[in-house]
């Protein structure tokens, strides 16, 4: 249910994303009746230049600096575990598992200029959950850190490639079977979309899904988000909207008597989020 859940929210952001990136999208129809417009009266040394009125506007060349360096995230978790079966005891050896977020460290930063584009986030959380049919454990500890690049395609729309780290100490118990503790590190390729808007004079929106893994660190990862920013002075704000992860991650070892074994964890996080914003 909780994949199905991120796939139905990963499909729509996409799909949002693509379609708020389209040229007519919030495009204003000129009247006929403004065609003829007064000319602008002469600008004073003192004046502010044209868009002054706006906390987000900027020469697209300029740059754009916003740093969150604090952000709460509260998802709902999800987990499916695949345990190694011991022949010595029979049984399941593999489960699903739900639970709350116990806590987390979340932050970021984005700069913008000319079209480019560069952002950085970093996670560190505890997340447990737990299952009675049958009986499932799980516990996680994560540090993560997300950096990528990109450039715009279309107005509004960049696309980023980068790469994500990911680091797990995972301890999960399935039916009879006994506690398995595992630390997994990976870096993942990653390619994605993220859609920008300004809206307003003070509201900025912000939509992203990427991907990556494909087997070379995790064996996929989903993701996507969607932000609102709200500048209440010149350089600060708050960040508001919701956000979603899914990683498929598998580790073996191979014990003393050569027999391997592999331990796979499909997680699933989602929720919302809120943080606070310094923008340059």
């Amino acid at each position: 249910m909780a994949k199905y859940t991120l796939s139905l929210f990963l499909r729509s952001a996409l799909l949002a994303t693509v379609a708020l990136a389209s040229p007519g999208f919030c495009a204003a129809e000129t009247p006929a009746s403004s065609e003829k417009l007064a000319a602008p009266e002469s600008a004073s040394p003192d004046s502010p230049g044209p868009g002054s009125g706006s906390t987000w506007e900027k020469d697209p060349s300029a740059w754009k600096v916003a740093i969150y360096p604090v952000y709460l995230w509260l998802p709902i978790f999800g987990a499916h575990i695949d345990v190694p079966p011991l022949p010595s005891k029979p049984g399941v050896s593999s489960g699903d598992a739900s639970g709350s977020f116990n806590g987390a460290g979340f932050a970021g930063f984005e700069i913008q200029k000319s079209g480019w584009s560069v952002d950085g986030a970093f996670l560190l959380a505890s997340i447990s959950g737990d299952n009675t049919d049958p009986p499932v454990n799980v516990g996680m500890h994560i540090k993560y850190g997300q950096f990528t690049g990109g450039h715009e395609i279309l107005k509004s729309l960049s696309l980023e490639g980068g790469v994500r780290r990911m680091a797990l100490k995972i301890n999960t118990t399935v039916g009879v079977n006994p506690e398995i503790s595992r630390q997994v590190g990976v870096w993942d390729p990653i390619v994605g979309l993220t859609w920008r808007r300004q809206m307003g004079k003070k509201w900025m929106l912000r939509g992203h899904v990427d991907g990556g893994g494909f087997g070379v660190g995790s064996d996929l990862t989903l993701a996507g988000s969607f932000r609102a920013d709200w500048r209440f002075a010149r350089h600060f704000g708050v960040a508001f909207g919701a956000s979603a992860l899914y990683f498929d991650i598998s580790d073996t070892v191979v014990d003393k008597t050569g027999f391997q074994k592999t331990l796979v964890a499909r997680q699933t996080v989602y929720g919302p989020l809120l943080g606070f914003g310094i923008y340059f």
